[in-house]
């Protein structure tokens, strides 16, 4: 496994964008990096989560509450996402295996986080089961290259696009313009 994080470690470093995404490296490799994606994803989601939370559910006033609610929600959020990635990986490297049940085991973990996150003891099993499914399903979808969200096109790079022909039909007064005059 170590060999095969070395010889990916060049190619990693020719890439033109200056942050890591969670496959820029085989599973198993940086599990450091891969951990701090996770959380960043987690944070984000809190931070979404508590935003609206605050300002359409619990309508907490001052700066107090507002912090515990953000909290609330945030931080079981990042610790789910640094116990999968860290778990996934880990297990990688320990079954030296890459395969559909290190990323079940990873949701699963999560379990315990979701049981004190939604306060019931059914998120320990059910929570977990579904966590791990999840994150199987999220593995196929690597495997097999099916994309969740397809990306979005901006409007980056798009300066020209006005000048494009977007007709179903060509026009046919344009082929007459061209031929007229010349002899047949």
């Amino acid at each position: 496994m170590a060999c095969e994080c070395k010889q990916n470690e060049k190619a990693s470093q020719t890439k033109t964008r200056n942050y890591y995404r969670y496959y820029d490296t085989p599973e198993g490799c940086d599990i450091f990096k891969k951990v701090l994606v996770t959380t960043r994803y987690g944070a984000i989601a809190g931070l979404i989560l508590s935003t609206h939370d605050v300002l359409m559910y619990s309508h907490a006033i001052g700066f107090g509450p507002i912090m515990r609610r953000f909290a609330y929600h945030t931080v079981p959020l990042v610790l789910m996402g640094a116990t999968f990635a860290g778990v996934s990986n880990t297990l990688v490297r320990v079954r030296e295996k890459n395969d559909y049940l290190n990323y079940f085991l990873g949701g699963f973990a999560c379990g315990p986080i979701l049981r004190a996150y939604l306060g019931t003891n059914h998120a320990l099993l059910l929570g977990g089961l579904a966590l791990g499914v999840i994150a199987m399903v999220k593995k196929d979808s690597i495997v097999t290259g099916f994309q969740f969200f397809p990306p979005i096109p901006t409007h980056m790079y798009s300066v020209g696009k006005w000048r494009g022909d977007y007709t179903i039909v060509p026009d046919p007064s344009e082929e007459l313009v061209h031929t007229c005059g010349k002899e047949q």
